[in-house]
């Protein structure tokens, strides 16, 4: 990083244009911004606004008793954050990761500010709010990603309504980033091996508070042209450079955090964009510890996590087989496999039988910890992905949930946290997970909060305007044209905002299926309703920049021109502007595509409201009282019953029930009561449960933890797990197809069922609404109580190496299961497993049996990804 040489009384401005803590410590902006107010403007860096500072400006400022006072008081909390001992993680996990044994957590992409533009949307954010949270909770966390000098593409909307894609170029050392150094005190320095060539690779540093963010860089002099470029933008290029990135991403973060003598204790991938630094931690562990290749991914993945985010195709990398061909033949020779084995821990077979490398396949099969990022999309994800683990059932394989949340210091306005500050307690920031202190919000004043919420909304149209204005003049409007801006949107009218990436599932355009209805709703001259727009659509994605371009031209018609605007370059500063100053903030993605939809969680932080369809953290988050809901909770036969169903349901829930409570009893400058009431429940009801803050905690109790202890485990007494576990578990595989089960006895009153398990098997994997039940594969037996037995036979399997349950269902979503007990052993080599059933309330009961593999100490149940049904 670049630093100026500053006044003495001012120098420790340095120190916080260092580190991104400033990031989300709004009130150290305005230091910034009070020295150079239009570099702060342009590009919202400190560094830069520090080297682009003139001399006068900085003494002026070192001689203001006011602006010196402030720098101590913000230095001073910086100064302690980072002093801090007494965190949660010491009070809870101190023994399980340290500075030198982190949680690693690889990612794609990092959204920590608009400043660092090195993410696309909801991915790169929910990356970045995780990189903050864990460093306020003092989990001791090494990120790493790549450093994109590029960035994601600035957008423009032209006259015509078209995206047009600008790439601007920005200078590490203009930012607030060090060069990362060795464990020798040296740049780190490495190569990466592409097909036929090596690449130079250096690592840049970002301190986020107290934990490091790693960023892998090629743009270094020794590299060809092509390979310098190879970090240039993030998913740019074909095919060929996304697989090269993910290998220096994968590959080259292994060997930097090893330069850095960084040995994680836990490893996270955030997607499987990261998931190839699995083969070189293989690689690593078979020459280490003198393992075979399989031997050794046991290992690595004892203690590795895969957070998958999306049901979307498009967002699960896949190659073709070609393609891995070329990056990979060489390098599986150092892993002793073959070929087909290589090519088997990731083939996925598409509709056109062409098979691809997915690397969502190949990170289940590399990680012993997997989730979803809400209850549903955990649903759908072990739906999508039950091929991975045979006749065991979605609801029982091991891809659980974690429901994502926001990073609530980041996305909380500081007039809000001015008024919870006064009306709630200095200390609100520390008791974010304490839904019973929340409670307090229902007693903020209303005139206060109607106070705050109309000054947030001001600031949010003085931003439109002047993206508009600019936008207006770029394209080569008239004066007038420009000038008519400021007649755009007013304070007094219900805003709606809908701000996100324009992929086609998100249906940024399903408002404007019946534009008379919608006419009617904006332009009533009593209550009128106003729409802000923003978002990018993927250089590559065509339908969605039609998205943007039908709703540019529907604003610009004249029964909508003011009252429905679309914004250009969607980031992270209109996210909060947004966020902060709607009323409404609308999401209708195709349910269930949406896994969680992070943008509405930052809404309640400001007193907004949610108006969403029941998808991702929304299905959770609704209360009845707390927002509003569009459509239903139910799987349609195709995409255009769904969309017209929905829009209807948009349009009669905002004009019948939104609007009147907006504009109930209401003055001329303000909200309703009603309203305030409304958004006073939207607070206390999910701020405590939907910040990072309780997401990363629970990554830490239910993933990182048990990953920490599980691979510690194989890693003790000299390995002694992994050959043990090896040998139990190749002698069940072969062993296993020999079992059989039979002469099922049912001694009391039954009855035979017909099962929908093939029915639900066959359905698209996001039709979701179905029972449990039919999930469950094998027979069915209704019963109200029996004693039931059966015989297994086994082979040269041991009774103690498996498992025998009996799987009750009320025939709905209730499942339960009893073990069986192993009586004794027949003369023809079966066993006899036996157990007494009884319905607890006299009703009857749907039980099924199965026998699976096992051993002590799994990490799951179903580890062995093998069950059999009588």
């Amino acid at each position: 990083m670049k630093t100026r040489n500053l006044p003495k009384n001012i120098k420790t401005l340095n120190d916080i244009a260092e580190n991104y803590w400033w990031s989300w410590n709004q009130d150290s902006w305005d230091l910034f911004e009070k020295i150079n107010p239009e570099t702060w403007y342009k590009t919202r860096n400190p560094v830069l606004t520090l080297l682009h500072a003139n001399e006068a400006d900085l003494e002026k400022a070192a001689n203001d008793s006011n602006f010196t006072n402030k720098l101590e008081f913000v230095n001073s909390r910086f100064e302690s954050y980072m002093k801090e001992e007494n965190t949660w993680f010491a009070q809870n996990h101190s023994k399980l990761a340290s500075k030198k044994n982190p949680v690693a957590y690889f990612s794609a992409e990092f959204g920590i500010h608009e400043a660092l533009p090195i993410y696309s949307g909801g991915l790169g954010v929910l990356a970045g709010d995780h990189v903050k949270s864990s460093s306020d909770l003092g989990i001791p966390m090494a990120f790493v990603g790549l450093f994109y000098k590029n960035g994601y593409f600035t957008q423009q909307i032209n006259g015509e309504g078209q995206q047009v894609d600008v790439y601007g170029e920005f200078e590490a050392e203009e930012l607030s980033l060090t060069k990362a150094k060795d464990k020798n005190g040296k740049e780190v320095h490495f190569t990466v091996n592409l097909p036929g060539r090596k690449v130079a690779v250096t690592v840049w540093q970002a301190m986020v508070g107290r934990n490091p963010l790693y960023l892998l860089d090629t743009n270094l002099p020794e590299n060809s042209k092509e390979d310098q470029d190879l970090t240039a933008r993030l998913y740019g290029g074909d095919r060929e450079m996304r697989i090269s990135q993910e290998i220096v991403l994968g590959i080259g973060g292994v060997i930097a955090l090893e330069m850095m003598d960084i040995e994680p204790a836990v490893w996270h991938m955030n997607e499987g964009h990261s998931g190839f630094f699995q083969l070189e931690r293989t690689k690593r562990a078979m020459k280490k510890y003198n393992l075979n290749f399989e031997d050794a991914k046991v290992l690595v993945a004892s203690d590795c996590c895969f957070t998958t985010h999306t049901p979307v195709p498009a967002g699960n990398e896949a190659f073709s087989l070609p393609v891995m061909h070329n990056y990979f033949h060489d390098y599986i020779k150092e892993l002793d496999i073959s070929w087909h084995r290589f090519i088997n821990l990731g083939l996925v077979a598409e509709k056109t039988d062409y098979k691809y490398f997915s690397l969502t396949v190949f990170a289940l099969n590399f990680s012993r910890f997997q989730n979803g990022v809400s209850e549903l999309h955990g649903r759908i994800a072990s739906k999508m992905w039950k091929g991975q683990w045979p006749n065991v059932p979605e609801m029982d394989n091991p891809i659980s949930h974690v429901t994502n949340g926001v990073h609530v210091q980041t996305w909380t306005s500081d007039e809000m946290k001015s008024l919870y500050r006064e009306f709630m307690g200095g200390n609100w920031e520390d008791r974010l997970a304490d839904h019973a202190w929340w409670e307090k919000a229902h007693d903020l004043p209303n005139s206060e909060l109607k106070t705050t919420k109309k000054k947030l909304k001001s600031k949010m149209i003085t931003m439109v305007r002047r993206q508009l204005k600019e936008q207006l003049q770029r394209n080569g409007e008239s004066a007038e044209a420009v000038a008519e801006v400021d007649n755009f949107l007013s304070e007094n009218q219900l805003t709606v905002g809908f701000a996100r990436r324009f992929a086609t599932y998100k249906r940024a355009t399903l408002i404007f299926k019946d534009l008379d209805k919608l006419d009617a709703i904006v332009n009533n001259p009593q209550r009128p309703v106003q729409f802000i727009f923003a978002g990018k659509a993927h250089p590559a994605d065509i339908p969605g920049q039609t998205f943007i371009k039908e709703i540019y031209q529907i604003s610009r018609t004249p029964r909508f021109k003011g009252k429905v605007i679309i914004l250009e370059n969607y980031d992270m500063n209109i996210s909060r502007h947004m966020v902060a100053g709607v009323d409404v903030w609308l999401n209708n993605p195709r349910r269930p595509m949406e896994a969680s939809g992070t943008s509405g969680q930052k809404v309640p932080l400001n007193a907004g409201l949610n108006f969403s369809v029941l998808d991702g953290w929304w299905r959770e988050g609704f209360n009845g009282a707390n927002g509003w809901t569009i459509g239903e909770e139910k799987d349609y036969p195709n995409d255009d019953v769904q969309d017209f169903e929905d829009a209807h349901d948009f349009y009669r829930t905002l004009s019948e029930t939104v609007v009147p409570l907006y504009y109930q009893g209401k003055v001329e400058d303000g909200v309703s009561d009603a309203w305030l009431d409304k958004c006073k429940e939207s607070i206390v009801s999910n701020i405590s449960r939907f910040s990072t803050h309780r997401m990363v905690q629970d990554y830490m109790n239910q993933f990182y933890a048990a990953a920490a202890s599980y691979g510690w485990s194989f890693k003790e007494n000299h390995l002694a797990k992994v050959g043990k576990y090896m040998e139990e578990r190749r002698f069940l595989q072969r062993n296993w197809p020999v079992v059989t089960l039979s002469d099922v006895s049912f001694a009391g009153a039954h009855l035979d069922v017909a099962s929908d398990y093939m029915a639900m098997k066959n359905t698209p994997f996001h039709h979701v609404e179905y029972p449990k039940d039919a999930s469950l594969p094998g027979r069915v037996v209704e019963t109200v109580e029996s004693k039931i037995e059966f015989n297994a036979y086994l082979g040269d399997i041991d009774p103690k190496q498996v498992k025998a349950e009996l799987v009750i269902s009320d025939g709905k979503d209730a499942i339960s299961t009893q073990d069986f007990d192993c009586i004794e052993r027949h003369d023809d080599g079966t066993w006899l497993y036996s157990t007494k059933f009884k319905s607890t309330d006299g009703k009857p009961r749907r039980v099924r049996v199965r026998i699976y593999p096992t051993m002590e100490g799994l990490a799951q149940k179903f580890e062995f990804a093998t069950c059999s049904w009588l």
